[in-house]
């Protein structure tokens, strides 16, 4: 692999990072606004119809992300805090990895409500 070969496949490493991180921005910006009207403590999943990865709001403002993590024996929740990459912790529930993160910022422990999001549109049969 020559020398320019090396540059354009970092470039091209470069750039679909950038275009992972446009998406996955994007489709938080969506979910906080499926939980804008939603009073109090709230989760929707980051990508809809797809529930391993939850955004976490309070009053509509993001307090973070909870992730589902199976180790093959049980199954937990990873509560990661907003604007941050460090794990506040793992717990067994959903409920309870968002509750973390209201007590993490200041709001208290809360009853949780679920907004399960637009699920994906099937794609239409084909007729012949």
């Amino acid at each position: 692999m020559t020398h320019l070969d090396q540059e354009a496949v970092a470039v091209l490493r470069a750039a679909r990072l950038v275009v992972v991180n446009a998406k996955w921005h994007l489709c938080e910006e969506q979910a906080l606004g499926r939980l804008a009207a939603v009073r109090g403590l709230a989760c929707t999943p980051l990508f809809p119809g797809h529930p391993v990865i939850q955004v976490v709001a309070y009053d509509g403002r993001l307090l973070g992300r909870v992730r589902r993590h199976d180790d093959g024996r049980r199954a937990r929740w990873i509560a990661v805090p907003a604007h941050t990459a460090r794990e506040l912790g793992a717990c067994r529930t959903l409920h309870g990895a968002a509750r973390a993160l209201s007590r993490r910022s200041g709001h208290g422990r809360h009853r949780v409500t679920d907004h399960p999001g637009a699920a994906p549109e099937p794609s239409p049969l084909p007729t012949a």
